[in-house]
Protein backbone atom coordinates (compact mmCIF):
# COMPACT_ATOMS: atom_id res chain seq x y z
CA UNK A 1 0.00 0.00 0.00
CA UNK A 2 0.79 3.59 -0.84
CA UNK A 3 2.86 4.77 1.91
CA UNK A 4 1.10 8.34 1.41
CA UNK A 5 -2.14 6.96 1.37
CA UNK A 6 -1.14 4.98 4.48
CA UNK A 7 -0.31 7.98 5.96
CA UNK A 8 -3.80 10.08 5.21
CA UNK A 9 -5.51 7.32 5.98
CA UNK A 10 -3.98 6.67 9.05
CA UNK A 11 -3.93 2.74 8.44
CA UNK A 12 -1.43 1.84 11.10
CA UNK A 13 -3.59 2.75 14.07
CA UNK A 14 -6.17 0.71 12.98
CA UNK A 15 -6.42 -3.18 13.85
CA UNK A 16 -9.21 -4.54 12.62
CA UNK A 17 -10.08 -3.21 8.90
CA UNK A 18 -13.45 -3.84 6.93
CA UNK A 19 -13.53 -2.50 3.15
CA UNK A 20 -16.70 -3.49 0.85
CA UNK A 21 -18.15 -2.81 -2.19
CA UNK A 22 -14.29 -2.32 -3.72
CA UNK A 23 -14.16 -2.48 -7.18
CA UNK A 24 -11.84 -5.46 -8.69
CA UNK A 25 -9.11 -2.98 -9.76
CA UNK A 26 -8.44 -0.36 -7.26
CA UNK A 27 -4.92 -1.37 -6.20
CA UNK A 28 -4.43 0.82 -3.48
CA UNK A 29 -5.36 -1.79 -0.76
CA UNK A 30 -3.25 -4.18 -2.08
CA UNK A 31 -0.79 -6.18 0.79
CA UNK A 32 -3.33 -4.52 3.67
CA UNK A 33 -4.91 -6.78 5.78
CA UNK A 34 -9.11 -6.33 5.70
CA UNK A 35 -12.36 -7.97 6.33
CA UNK A 36 -14.48 -8.27 3.36
CA UNK A 37 -17.80 -9.23 4.93
CA UNK A 38 -18.65 -8.03 9.02
CA UNK A 39 -17.44 -9.69 11.49
CA UNK A 40 -17.89 -8.11 15.10
CA UNK A 41 -16.74 -4.38 15.31
CA UNK A 42 -14.19 -2.12 13.54
CA UNK A 43 -11.54 0.41 14.06
CA UNK A 44 -12.10 1.17 10.23
CA UNK A 45 -14.40 0.56 7.67
CA UNK A 46 -14.41 2.21 3.90
CA UNK A 47 -17.47 1.15 1.90
CA UNK A 48 -17.47 2.08 -2.15
CA UNK A 49 -20.24 3.82 -3.22
CA UNK A 50 -21.69 5.58 -6.72
CA UNK A 51 -24.03 8.05 -6.11
CA UNK A 52 -25.68 10.13 -3.39
CA UNK A 53 -28.08 7.75 -2.62
CA UNK A 54 -25.99 5.08 -2.21
CA UNK A 55 -23.68 7.30 -0.09
CA UNK A 56 -26.56 8.68 2.10
CA UNK A 57 -28.42 5.21 3.07
CA UNK A 58 -24.35 3.14 3.64
CA UNK A 59 -24.14 6.99 6.40
CA UNK A 60 -27.74 5.87 7.88
CA UNK A 61 -26.74 2.29 7.81
CA UNK A 62 -23.55 2.46 9.82
CA UNK A 63 -24.73 4.93 11.85
CA UNK A 64 -27.84 2.48 13.27
CA UNK A 65 -25.05 -0.32 12.96
CA UNK A 66 -22.74 -1.73 16.27
CA UNK A 67 -19.84 -2.14 13.25
CA UNK A 68 -17.10 0.77 15.12
CA UNK A 69 -14.98 0.33 17.85
CA UNK A 70 -15.02 3.31 20.20
CA UNK A 71 -13.20 6.51 17.96
CA UNK A 72 -13.27 4.15 15.03
CA UNK A 73 -13.45 5.42 11.53
CA UNK A 74 -16.26 5.55 8.75
CA UNK A 75 -14.50 5.78 5.22
CA UNK A 76 -16.56 6.21 1.89
CA UNK A 77 -15.14 6.40 -1.63
CA UNK A 78 -16.88 7.41 -4.52
CA UNK A 79 -16.05 8.42 -7.97
CA UNK A 80 -15.05 11.93 -8.52
CA UNK A 81 -16.48 14.66 -11.19
CA UNK A 82 -14.97 14.02 -14.46
CA UNK A 83 -13.99 10.52 -13.41
CA UNK A 84 -12.46 8.83 -16.96
CA UNK A 85 -14.17 5.51 -15.42
CA UNK A 86 -17.35 5.70 -14.33
CA UNK A 87 -20.80 7.61 -15.59
CA UNK A 88 -21.83 8.55 -12.39
CA UNK A 89 -20.00 10.77 -9.76
CA UNK A 90 -20.75 12.62 -6.82
CA UNK A 91 -19.78 16.40 -6.58
CA UNK A 92 -17.82 17.29 -3.30
CA UNK A 93 -20.69 20.68 -2.94
CA UNK A 94 -23.54 18.19 -2.69
CA UNK A 95 -22.01 15.87 -0.24
CA UNK A 96 -23.12 17.96 2.95
CA UNK A 97 -26.12 19.38 2.29
CA UNK A 98 -27.42 15.61 1.23
CA UNK A 99 -26.26 14.50 4.04
CA UNK A 100 -27.28 16.99 6.47
CA UNK A 101 -22.98 18.03 7.87
CA UNK A 102 -23.85 20.62 10.97
CA UNK A 103 -21.05 23.54 10.21
CA UNK A 104 -20.74 23.93 13.97
CA UNK A 105 -20.17 20.58 14.82
CA UNK A 106 -19.65 18.35 12.09
CA UNK A 107 -22.12 15.75 12.53
CA UNK A 108 -23.85 13.86 10.01
CA UNK A 109 -27.29 14.90 11.20
CA UNK A 110 -28.81 12.57 13.99
CA UNK A 111 -25.80 10.25 14.10
CA UNK A 112 -22.85 9.71 16.24
CA UNK A 113 -20.52 10.34 13.00
CA UNK A 114 -18.74 13.38 12.73
CA UNK A 115 -16.62 14.35 9.46
CA UNK A 116 -12.76 14.37 9.88
CA UNK A 117 -11.45 14.43 6.37
CA UNK A 118 -11.46 14.32 2.53
CA UNK A 119 -8.63 12.91 -0.04
CA UNK A 120 -7.86 11.63 -3.48
CA UNK A 121 -7.74 7.88 -3.38
CA UNK A 122 -6.75 7.81 -7.13
CA UNK A 123 -7.65 9.65 -10.33
CA UNK A 124 -11.17 7.94 -10.13
CA UNK A 125 -12.30 7.86 -6.59
CA UNK A 126 -12.07 10.56 -3.68
CA UNK A 127 -12.74 9.61 -0.21
CA UNK A 128 -14.78 11.34 2.79
CA UNK A 129 -14.24 10.38 6.49
CA UNK A 130 -15.77 10.46 9.74
CA UNK A 131 -15.15 9.90 12.87
CA UNK A 132 -17.53 7.67 15.34
CA UNK A 133 -17.82 9.33 18.50
CA UNK A 134 -19.89 7.85 21.38
CA UNK A 135 -22.34 9.83 23.03
CA UNK A 136 -20.49 12.35 25.29
CA UNK A 137 -17.29 11.84 23.78
CA UNK A 138 -16.72 15.14 22.35
CA UNK A 139 -14.32 17.02 23.37
CA UNK A 140 -14.25 20.73 22.93
CA UNK A 141 -10.84 22.58 22.07
CA UNK A 142 -10.43 26.21 22.31
CA UNK A 143 -9.48 27.94 19.35
CA UNK A 144 -7.10 30.91 19.11
CA UNK A 145 -8.12 34.11 16.48
CA UNK A 146 -4.29 35.00 16.64
CA UNK A 147 -2.45 35.03 13.06
CA UNK A 148 0.77 34.03 14.84
CA UNK A 149 -0.57 31.19 16.68
CA UNK A 150 -0.64 29.57 13.17
CA UNK A 151 2.52 30.22 12.10
CA UNK A 152 3.22 26.33 12.76
CA UNK A 153 0.52 25.06 10.95
CA UNK A 154 2.03 26.55 7.50
CA UNK A 155 3.75 23.42 6.76
CA UNK A 156 0.50 21.49 7.29
CA UNK A 157 -1.34 23.42 5.19
CA UNK A 158 1.41 22.82 2.51
CA UNK A 159 1.25 19.58 2.74
CA UNK A 160 -2.96 19.45 2.01
CA UNK A 161 -2.07 21.61 -1.03
CA UNK A 162 1.18 19.65 -2.54
CA UNK A 163 -1.85 17.72 -4.15
CA UNK A 164 -2.78 20.86 -6.45
CA UNK A 165 0.89 21.90 -7.50
CA UNK A 166 -0.62 24.83 -9.38
CA UNK A 167 -2.27 26.26 -6.16
CA UNK A 168 0.76 25.12 -3.92
CA UNK A 169 3.10 27.56 -6.50
CA UNK A 170 0.83 30.57 -5.69
CA UNK A 171 0.17 29.62 -2.16
CA UNK A 172 4.25 29.85 -1.66
CA UNK A 173 4.37 33.63 -3.65
CA UNK A 174 2.05 34.81 -1.11
CA UNK A 175 3.68 37.22 1.47
CA UNK A 176 4.00 35.53 4.95
CA UNK A 177 1.62 37.88 6.24
CA UNK A 178 -1.10 36.41 3.71
CA UNK A 179 0.30 32.58 4.19
CA UNK A 180 -0.11 33.11 7.89
CA UNK A 181 -3.67 34.37 7.47
CA UNK A 182 -4.60 31.44 5.70
CA UNK A 183 -4.07 29.50 8.17
CA UNK A 184 -5.26 30.95 10.76
CA UNK A 185 -8.46 30.91 8.80
CA UNK A 186 -8.75 27.44 7.76
CA UNK A 187 -7.30 25.98 11.35
CA UNK A 188 -9.05 28.59 13.79
CA UNK A 189 -12.24 26.38 13.27
CA UNK A 190 -13.15 23.88 16.15
CA UNK A 191 -14.85 21.42 13.66
CA UNK A 192 -13.53 19.38 10.45
CA UNK A 193 -16.20 20.19 8.56
CA UNK A 194 -15.83 23.60 8.35
CA UNK A 195 -12.32 23.09 7.77
CA UNK A 196 -12.69 21.38 4.70
CA UNK A 197 -15.17 23.96 3.62
CA UNK A 198 -12.29 26.14 3.82
CA UNK A 199 -9.89 24.58 2.19
CA UNK A 200 -12.14 24.03 -0.49
CA UNK A 201 -12.60 27.56 -0.56
CA UNK A 202 -9.02 29.13 -0.06
CA UNK A 203 -8.28 26.37 -3.16
CA UNK A 204 -11.05 28.44 -5.33
CA UNK A 205 -9.36 31.77 -4.33
CA UNK A 206 -6.39 31.23 -4.92
CA UNK A 207 -6.66 30.03 -8.26
CA UNK A 208 -9.13 32.98 -8.84
CA UNK A 209 -6.05 34.66 -8.58
CA UNK A 210 -7.46 36.59 -5.29
CA UNK A 211 -4.36 36.73 -2.57
CA UNK A 212 -6.90 36.62 0.50
CA UNK A 213 -10.36 36.08 1.31
CA UNK A 214 -10.83 40.03 2.30
CA UNK A 215 -9.62 41.13 -0.94
CA UNK A 216 -11.67 38.67 -3.13
CA UNK A 217 -14.69 39.55 -0.74
CA UNK A 218 -13.72 42.84 -1.75
CA UNK A 219 -13.34 42.31 -5.63
CA UNK A 220 -10.06 43.63 -5.95
CA UNK A 221 -6.66 41.48 -7.09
Amino acid sequence: MEEKLEKKLMIKKFSKILIKNMPDDVTEFDGLKYDKASAGSYDMVLNFVFDLDEMEKAVHEAAKSKLFNKGGYFYLAYPKKGNKRYSSYIGRDDIFPRLKVNDEDGFVEGTQLKFSLMVALNDTFTIVGMKYLPEGDVKKNAVSARVDDYVEKIPELRNYLSSTPDILKIYDGLAPGYQKDWARYVYSTKTEATKEKRLLEMNDILKAGYKSKALYSQGKK
